[in-house]
């Protein structure tokens, strides 16, 4: 391997050490692009993930830690919508239950999609 001198140090920190090794798995999957010139190394330590990514030049090293916070980015939305913080409360099946029912007697029960003119796609209209 080529001579790795520049290098970089990312701690990401997420909300348990369980999130920060599932991102973890997530990022693994993807190799670098660039082999030969840039090596990345992953670990979790407590809830942060440790990233080393090291390049034969400091362009490559950029490029690299770019790729790498843009697929972080998504990682961390994904987790956002799927993982919740577990410092958060979360409302039981019995409350989302009676969440929904009281939609439903307010009249908030699904329409359909209202296009132009009051016309809807699931309301039973046929649109011209």
């Amino acid at each position: 391997m080529s001579d790795l001198s520049h290098s970089v140090t990312l701690r990401i920190p997420f909300h348990t050490a369980q999130h920060a090794a599932h991102a973890k798995r997530a990022l693994d999957v993807d190799r670098e692009v660039n082999a030969g010139f840039v090596e990345r190394t992953t670990k979790v330590e407590g809830d942060e993930l440790v990233v080393l990514v090291r390049a034969t030049s400091l362009r490559l090293l950029r490029l690299a830690t770019n790729s790498f916070l843009s697929s972080v980015e998504l990682v961390l939305r994904t987790m956002g919508e799927f993982a919740p913080d577990p410092d958060e409360a979360q409302p039981t099946d019995a409350e989302l239950e009676a969440a929904s029912a009281a939609a439903r007697a307010e009249g908030g029960g699904r329409k359909g999609i209202e296009l132009k003119g009051g016309a809807g796609a699931g309301g039973g209209e046929e649109i011209k």
